[in-house]
């Protein structure tokens, strides 16, 4: 008895069959190894053809996962919508297969399952049925020929599913030749599938090439990654690269379409998420469904998957993530996805990992390079900044004139350093305000000197506090006051402070969200420390102003007491003396009158002397040497003192220091008078281009330079005098011993400016 007989002991199959099979279509499957064609359109011709020639109500064919072994749907012809859709979602698992080829079906290399075994062909397909209403049956009753579709090597490919409405047609015979029929297909499948495969190895070549060429030709980490992202988009539709941002952290630094604000704003952390896992272990992640797969792994993809795909995707059923390797270092990642399951394969690994390898040495470069690049910019910002702060220091210390020196000082912060706007505030202890001394920049204040109170807004907190006050948006902050400009969002308050007091601060302004940084923070605590200082110096100078004017008031005070006022009090007495006398002793009232006349020249002689003192006409109008030779003539005859004055050089190299030369050697004559008792006096002035020097000595009683007596005013000129001399950037010495006289050297450099 024959293997099919023992099986199947039906009445004998027709035997047009094989003359039903379509032999010149079998003869042609041969060739679509070089037609244009799919796996899939060429296992819907073989099942359409299979429909129609058996003939069956249901062809289907599974083809089999070259990664996952399952059989999946890949061509259905007369099956119901609702079924197929089932089939296409329901891969069917190795085991599940194995189980329906049981020994006792076998016909050739096909099986033939009977309706009357009540084996189900697919997992779960109870419910569905088949036939017409009257007729109805589950599905898995009806008659079941499975044949496999197998390469050269015997290898499955996949299996026909052929549902059979008439068994008597299916003889040992009839399959044999189906069977043949089948291995036709199977070679032709297999066929265009290496075509295809060689066609995608072709194609990654092709791609790996080009994307060779556009990422080695340039170190711009921006066009690298814009053009690795354009290839990825061709191989992959959805795509995006991560790159470490800062230790432990990862941002999405490309993307397939735009990425948005938040997506850009996001940071990943190594070792969560997929993204961050494929980072911190530096091994490739893949899976078809990350749904199913999130229970098998540590990862929690459900944080990161649309971030890492830059937004694209609202869900990623399928992804895959390749980490990027730099020197054996992990500098980033390539993520892919897709909505779909099992939408791609280990092919798809492999291409990734391709491009990974291809981008990963030029990226790594352009980094170094941006690196290098913002390490050179660095360097120079603070080559810069030194040169600005330099040139603060030189104009803080250049004049004590305080308002010509805080308005210089805030114009070159304001330029030197590129801000929209800088203030510079200084406070009034009196009246617990600050007042607003200078401002430059883009939004110039419409009040001229402005006023508030150290109590109200992020100013006066920063005179309360003593503190810096950055803030990133002003409108925030309940403290702030808009006062006249409403579109200010960030302000960088630093307060000026010294000996522990803070006398001011810097304010800076800009219409911009968080504009300043931590280096602005920096770079302005030094120009403080620098105004610090020069504010100090600038109000003891006024000081020393104020009381060097109260000083020359006092002396005048003497002078005036000392003669002219005993004159005029004199001459109060003598007039009415004579007023006295005019009628009773006209010749004693007329002695008294000449007596009167007498007096009043004098005293006119004595203010003519100190109007001179404060002014003398021949300094503006004849200069230096002409004002003291006239000034020494008067000194001479009202003292009885000997002076010589000798003069060497250029007189003109002393213009514009005129003023202050001759007020200094009046003092050091005065000092002479008042306290030296000397009988000879020497005045030495030289004029040389690099410095103006003057020598005043006598042969006086000196004194102890390092002793100083109650009462004595002498010490009082001397400060004045080194004063004056600091004002023209000048310095005084003084040498003087007890009983051999005095001697007073001033030296002043020239400047350019001079």
């Amino acid at each position: 008895m024959s293997h099919s007989e023992s099986r199947n002991p039906v009445s004998p199959l027709p035997t047009d069959l094989a003359r039903n099979l379509p032999l010149g279509d079998l003869l042609a499957l041969g060739p679509y190894l070089h037609a244009d064609i799919t796996p899939e359109e060429l296992l819907r011709e073989l099942a359409e053809t299979l429909h129609r020639v058996v003939p069956s109500p249901m062809v289907y064919v599974r083809l089999r996962h070259p990664d996952t072994d399952v059989l999946e749907a890949a061509a259905c012809v007369g099956v119901p919508d609702e079924l197929q859709e089932y089939l296409k979602k329901t891969p069917v698992a190795p085991t599940f297969y194995q189980s329906l080829l049981q020994p006792q079906f076998r016909v050739g290399d096909s099986f033939l399952i009977p309706a009357g075994q009540n084996i189900p062909y697919e997992p779960d397909i109870a419910q569905y049925t088949t036939g017409s209403d009257a007729t109805k049956q589950p599905w898995y009753q009806s008659d079941m020929l499975l044949v496999p579709l197998r390469s050269r090597g015997d290898r499955l490919l996949g299996v026909i599913y052929i549902v059979i409405a008439e068994v008597q047609a299916f003889t040992f015979v009839n399959i044999q030749v189906l069977e043949a029929f089948v291995r036709q297909a199977a070679l032709a499948l297999e066929n265009v599938r290496l075509a295809d495969r060689g066609a995608r190895l072709l194609a990654k070549e092709q791609l790996l090439a080009q994307l060779g060429r556009d990422v080695s030709s340039t170190l711009e980490l921006d066009i690298i990654l814009e053009r690795a992202i354009t290839r990825l988009e061709l191989a992959f539709n959805s795509a995006s690269i991560a790159l470490l941002d800062a230790p432990g952290l990862l941002r999405i630094a490309a993307a397939v379409g735009d990425i948005n604000r938040e997506t850009g704003a996001a940071r990943i952390r190594q070792g969560e998420g997929i993204v961050g896992s494929v980072a911190e272990y530096g091994q490739p992640y893949f899976s078809n469904n990350t749904a199913n797969n999130l229970t098998d792994h540590l990862l929690n993809p459900a944080t990161d998957v649309a971030i890492a795909l830059g937004g694209r995707l609202s869900r990623a059923c399928s992804y895959i993530s390749v980490p990027l390797l730099s020197g054996g270092k992990v500098i980033g990642t390539i993520n892919v996805g897709n909505e779909a399951t099992n939408a791609f394969s280990y092919e798809d690994v492999d291409l990734l990992e391709a491009i990974a390898a291809q981008i990963s040495g030029p990226v790594n470069s352009a980094l170094l390079y941006q690196e290098s690049r913002r390490l050179a910019e660095q360097v120079q910002r603070r080559a810069d900044q030194l040169t600005v702060l330099n040139t603060l220091a030189r104009i803080a210390t250049a004049t004590l004139n305080m308002e010509q020196m805080l308005t210089e000082v805030t114009e070159q912060i304001q330029r030197g350093f590129g801000y929209d706007h800088v203030e510079l505030y200084l406070v009034d202890e009196s009246t617990k305000e600050i007042i607003r001394q200078a401002q430059s920049g883009r939004y110039p204040s419409a009040v001229v000197s402005y006023r508030q109170h150290i109590s109200m807004g992020i100013l006066g907190r920063t005179v309360r506090t003593g503190q810096t006050q950055r803030i990133d948006d002003v409108l925030l902050d309940p403290e702030y006051l808009a006062i006249d400009r409403p579109n200010m969002r960030s302000e960088l308050c630093v307060p000026i402070v010294a000996g522990g007091r803070v006398l001011g601060l810097l304010n800076l302004e800009t219409e911009a969200v968080a504009a300043f940084t931590n280096e602005d923070v920096n770079v302005l605590h030094t120009a403080t420390d620098i105004l610090a200082g020069a504010t100090e110096n600038a109000r003891l100078y006024q000081r020393s102003q104020e009381a060097a004017v109260l000083e020359e008031r006092n002396r005048l005070a003497r002078e005036l007491h000392d003669s002219v006022t005993q004159q005029l009090f004199s001459m109060t007495l003598t007039s009415q003396a004579a007023r006295a006398h005019m009628e009773k002793n006209p010749q004693r009232a007329a002695a008294q009158l000449e007596r009167l006349q007498e007096t009043s020249a004098a005293a006119l002689a004595e203010m003519r002397a100190l109007i001179f003192q404060l002014r003398p006409p021949a300094l503006s109008n004849q200069g230096l040497v002409t004002g003291l030779q006239q000034h020494i003539a008067a000194l001479s005859r009202r003292e009885g003192l000997h002076i010589e004055l000798s003069t060497s050089g250029d007189e003109r190299l002393a213009r514009g220091y005129e003023q202050a030369l001759y007020r200094i050697v009046q003092e050091a004559l005065n000092n002479v008078v008042k306290h030296a008792q000397a009988t000879t006096v020497r005045v030495l002035l030289e004029f040389k281009p690099e410095q103006m020097q003057i020598c005043v000595s006598d042969n006086g009683q000196g004194f102890d330079p390092h002793t100083r007596q109650s009462g004595d005013d002498r010490h009082l000129g001397l400060i004045s005098m080194r004063e004056r001399a600091a004002e023209i950037g000048g310095s005084m010495e003084l040498h003087s011993t007890p009983g051999q006289g005095t001697e007073v050297i001033v030296t002043v450099a020239r400047n350019n400016s001079s």
